[in-house]
C-alpha cells in the first residue's frame, strides 16, 4: 500500500503548482493532506460567516488548480482514497484552537473543511480511521478541541478532548493491522512553534498508547520542512511545505512524502528539493525502530 502525504500548500505565492503532478505520477492508494491545505488571509476572524467565506474562497481556488485538480480526479478514478485534515492556517488563522473561541466560529471552519474534501466522519467530527489494506491510518483533529498551552499544558485530555481521547484509545487498542499511522497536522515533538511536546501530559499519554501498538508511527506537517525522529521512543515522519516559499530566501519548497507499506517494513521516501532534506530508508516491523 503506498500512501503521499502533503502539507503546507499556499497559492498566494505558488499559483501554479507543478508539485502535484509529481504526485499524481506516484500512483498512490492514498493521499494524505495534513493541513495548511489553505492560507488564510485574515487571522483574527470573530465573526463566522465572514471566516467561512474567506475559507470557502481558497478551497475553491485550490480545488480549481489545474494540477492539483488532475490529482484529485486521477485519485477518484481509481477509486484511490483522498483524507485531508486542517491545521492552523486552514482553520481560524495562525496558532488559534478551536477551544478558545466561540463554538459558531470553530464550526463553520470545520464545515468549510467538510464542504472542500467531503472526508469520512465520526458523528459531526473530523476524526476518523481508514483501514487501508496492511495499514489503519487514523486521522486526528488536533485545532477543534484544543486550546493553548497556557489554559491546558497539563490537562490529560488536552490538544484532542475528552471524547476523541476515548475514541483514539480504543481505535489503537483494538487495532489488528500490522501498522498504524496516526495523522496529526501539529508535530508530535517540538520542531516548531507548536508541538504536542507543549503539552507534556498528553505527549506522554500519546506516546504510552502508541507503544501498545507494534508498528505505529506518527505522521505531521506544519513546519515547511522534511524530517524523522524518535527520541522519545515514538517514530515521528514529517513531511511539510508541498507549495511554499522559504520565509528567509524565498526558494520554493516542494517537499511530500511517500509511504511503501511492505510485509516486513515500510520505506519511507521524503522528497524535496533540498539535498539534506531528502530521505530513503527502510523501517523494519521486526524490530520496530528507526535504522
Amino acid at each position: 500500500m503506498k500512501l503521499v502525504a502533503a502539507s503546507c500548500s499556499k497559492l498566494q505565492s505558488i499559483p501554479s503548482q507543478t508539485v502535484w503532478s509529481e504526485i499524481e505520477s506516484e500512483r498512490p492508494d492514498a493521499l494524505l493532506l495534513l493541513g495548511d491545505n489553505i492560507y488564510l488571509d485574515h487571522d483574527h476572524h470573530d465573526d463566522p460567516e465572514r471566516l467561512a467565506g474567506e475559507l470557502r474562497a481558497l478551497y475553491r481556488r485550490q480545488l480549481e488548480e489545474p494540477h492539483f485538480a488532475s490529482l484529485l480526479a486521477s485519485l477518484r478514478k481509481r477509486k484511490a482514497l483522498v483524507a485531508a485534515i486542517y491545521d492552523d492556517h486552514d482553520f481560524l488563522g495562525n496558532n488559534r484552537y478551536g477551544g478558545d473561541v466561540p463554538p459558531a466560529l470553530r464550526e463553520a471552519a470545520r464545515q468549510e473543511l467538510v464542504a472542500a474534501f467531503a472526508p469520512a466522519r465520526t458523528g459531526a467530527d473530523v476524526y476518523r480511521v481508514h483501514h487501508l489494506g496492511p495499514v489503519d491510518l487514523v486521522l486526528a483533529d488536533t485545532r477543534f478541541y484544543r486550546r493553548e498551552p497556557a489554559r491546558s499544558a497539563h490537562d490529560r485530555d488536552a490538544v484532542l478532548g475528552a471524547q476523541q481521547w476515548q475514541w483514539l484509545e480504543q481505535v489503537v487498542r483494538q487495532s489488528a493491522a500490522p501498522y498504524l499511522v496516526l495523522a496529526s497536522s501539529t508535530t508530535l515533538h517540538a520542531f516548531g512553534d507548536e508541538s504536542w511536546e507543549q503539552y507534556p501530559v498528553a505527549f506522554t499519554r500519546l506516546r504510552q498508547l502508541l507503544a501498545a501498538h507494534p508498528a505505529a508511527l506518527v505522521l505531521s506537517g506544519d513546519v515547511h520542512r522534511n524530517a524523522a525522529y524518535d527520541d522519545s521512543g515514538t517514530i515521528e515522519i514529517v513531511t511539510s511545505g508541498v507549495a511554499r516559499r522559504g520565509l528567509v530566501f524565498g526558494g520554493e519548497r516542494r517537499n511530500y512524502g511517500v509511504l511503501s507499506f511492505g510485509t516486513e517494513a515500510v520505506r519511507v521516501q521524503l522528497r524535496s528539493l533540498k539535498a539534506y532534506w531528502r530521505f530513503d530508508f527502510a523501517i523494519p516491523r521486526k524490530p520496530w525502530a528507526m535504522p
